[in-house]
């Protein structure tokens, strides 16, 4: 069963907003919201591979599959938060979207060339999210990849030294913000990917966001 544990559907009618109000401690996580995203699709490349059909884990309002829609590509989101969704359709009614998530994909095995999140995967748990490498691996055909932006940590000891380094600074309610969630760690997810048959790359790109790329 699908539910929107993490309240999105509340969020949902200010969401694109909020990721540009530097003014919040979750811009921690949200910043250089942009070039973020446009990383994804750059690790992704579609120009220079034959992919047919995407999909977004945690597709929110569809500011990350809509950069995809250019190239032709099939686009298909889903989400645990039904207002979300609303929210991409209107938004962007070429793309398909339907209740899901990380470990529950509504979709056939191999019937995915490309799948893609953001700012959604810290909402696992450390064994989650190798529950996950496995669900993505069921649904991923050969000669596709997963690629993945999101708040992250190399390790524990540099997720302990940025945070630390904020609440020096007189900010505590940026680690704060994310205390009950689940930020993953670049060592541990290579790990996990590898020992389930992916090569792996990753790569920081701010303080609190890393891309990973995985491709089986």
């Amino acid at each position: 069963m699908v539910t929107d544990r993490w309240g999105f559907d509340e969020w949902a009618g200010s969401y694109d907003k909020d990721i540009y109000d530097t003014g919040r401690p979750d811009q921690f996580t949200f910043k250089d919201y942009d070039r973020v995203l446009n990383r994804i699709v750059e690790y992704c490349d579609p120009a220079n591979n034959r992919y047919s059909h995407l999909l977004d884990i945690g597709i929110g309002t569809g500011n990350l599959a809509a950069r995809f829609l250019p190239t032709g590509i099939t686009v298909t989101g889903i989400d645990p938060s039904v207002k979300m969704m609303e929210i991409c359709q209107r938004k962007f009614p070429d793309i398909t979207v339907m209740p899901g998530h990380f470990l529950d994909i509504p979709l056939p095995p191999q019937s995915i060339d490309l799948i893609v999140s953001s700012y959604a995967f810290h909402h696992l748990t450390s064994g989650e999210k190798e529950e996950a490498v496995h669900e993505m691996k069921r649904i991923l055909r050969s000669g596709g990849r997963v690629v993945i932006a999101d708040l992250m940590f190399k390790n524990p000891v540099e997720r302990n030294r940025i945070e630390e380094a904020y609440r020096q600074a007189g900010r505590p309610e940026i680690p704060e913000e994310y205390a009950d969630e689940f930020p993953g760690y670049a060592d541990h997810l290579e790990k996990a990917f590898i020992k389930a048959g992916f090569t792996f790359k990753s790569e920081r790109l701010t303080d609190a966001v890393w891309i990973i790329c995985a491709v089986p």
